[in-house]
C-alpha cells in the first residue's frame, strides 16, 4: 500500500511534465524543428526558458492529471514580442491547470516585429488556427467542444483578446477541413494584459512590435482591444496588479468597462501588489498567488458540470 501511494504521488507530480513534451505542429505539412530559446534561470532544476525565435509554430499539449473536467485552455504566453515565456507563462501555468483537471495547449507563435502587417497577421493566424485545431480534435483530447478557452499573458493577452473579439477574421487562407471550425473561444482570461494602444496605457515596445513606431491615431482608436469588444465577445476573466510598472492596470480597467457596456459576463481581480510577469504567483507570499484558484472558481460557474 505504501509503495502504491508513492507511485501515485510520483505520477501526479510528474505526469503533466511528461505530457508537456508532446509538441503539435499547427500547420499542415510542417515538421517540428527546435525553436531557439534562452534560459533565464541559473538553477537547472528550475527552468525559466524564453523562446527567442519560432521557426515552426506549435502547441505543447499538457493532459489533465486530476479528474478530467473536459475543459481546454489555449495558453498564449507573453514576452513583449521579443520572446515567449515558455515556462513562466506557459508550462508552469499548464501544470497547475492540469492538477485542476484542465487540458492545456501552450502556444509558441510567430512573433510580430517591426510593425509589419505580414508579421502581425502571422501571429493572429497562429492563435486562430490553434484554437480551431483544438476544437476540431476535441474528441481525441476528451474535451467538450464548447468548453475551450484562451488565456493570454501580457503581450500574449493582446493576441488572446484579438481572437476573442474577432474570431472569424480572415487571417489566413483555409488549409484543410479543420479551418471550417469556429475559432471563437468559449471563455477568455487576460492576465496583466497589454490591450490598449493608447499613449500612457499601452506598453510602447509591444505596440511598436505590432504596429510600428509611427502608429496612426486611427489605428490606435480602432485596434485597441477595448474598442473592439462586442456582445459576441466571450465571458472574460481579468487579473492585474496595481503596482505593475510594465503594463498599466488601465489596460484591464478599460477592458472591464467595455465588457460591462456590452453586457459580457466578466470578473475582474485587481491586486495591490504583484508587479508584472508574476506567472502562477506561487513564489510570492502575496494574495496574487490565488489568482488561478479564482479563475477556476469563475470558469466552473460558466457551465454545468
Amino acid at each position: 500500500m505504501i509503495l502504491f501511494r508513492l507511485i501515485s504521488a510520483f505520477l501526479l507530480l510528474y505526469l503533466p511534465l511528461a505530457f508537456a513534451s508532446k509538441e503539435i505542429p499547427i500547420w499542415p505539412g510542417e515538421n517540428i524543428t527546435q525553436n531557439k530559446f534562452i534560459n533565464f534561470s541559473k538553477n537547472p532544476a528550475d527552468n525559466n526558458r524564453a523562446v527567442t525565435q519560432v521557426n515552426s509554430p506549435e502547441m505543447i499539449y499538457v493532459a489533465p492529471a486530476g479528474k478530467n473536467n473536459h475543459t481546454a485552455v489555449l495558453i498564449i504566453p507573453g514576452g513583449g514580442f521579443s520572446y515567449i515565456m515558455k515556462d513562466l507563462e506557459g508550462l508552469n501555468i499548464a501544470t497547475l491547470l492540469s492538477r485542476q483537471g484542465y487540458t492545456s495547449f501552450v502556444l509558441l507563435y510567430r512573433m510580430p516585429h517591426d510593425g509589419t502587417a505580414q508579421n502581425r497577421q502571422a501571429a493572429f493566424a497562429d492563435a486562430q488556427r490553434a484554437l480551431r485545431l483544438i476544437r476540431a480534435n476535441a474528441p481525441q483530447y476528451h474535451i467538450a467542444a464548447d468548453r475551450i478557452g484562451v488565456m493570454g499573458f501580457s503581450a500574449g493577452a493582446y493576441l488572446a483578446a484579438n481572437l476573442s473579439n474577432d474570431p472569424q477574421a480572415d487571417n489566413y487562407p483555409a488549409q484543410d477541413a479543420q479551418d471550417s471550425v469556429s475559432a471563437r473561444p468559449d471563455f477568455t482570461a487576460l492576465i496583466y494584459p497589454v490591450l490598449s494602444l493608447k499613449d500612457g496605457v499601452t506598453h510602447p515596445g509591444t505596440r511598436a512590435a505590432m504596429y510600428g513606431k509611427n502608429i496612426s491615431p486611427q489605428t490606435i482608436l480602432q485596434q485597441s482591444q477595448e474598442a473592439r469588444v462586442s456582445d459576441r465577445t466571450p465571458p472574460t476573466f481579468l487579473v492585474h496588479a496595481l503596482n505593475d510598472g510594465t503594463a498599466s492596470a488601465q489596460n484591464t480597467l478599460l477592458m472591464f468597462a467595455a465588457l460591462r457596456e456590452h453586457k459580457v459576463k466578466t470578473e475582474m481581480h485587481l491586486f495591490q501588489q504583484g508587479g508584472h510577469g508574476f506567472g502562477t504567483g506561487q513564489k510570492l507570499k502575496l494574495p496574487v498567488r490565488n489568482w488561478l484558484t479564482l479563475f477556476h472558481d469563475w470558469q466552473s460557474t460558466l457551465t454545468d458540470r
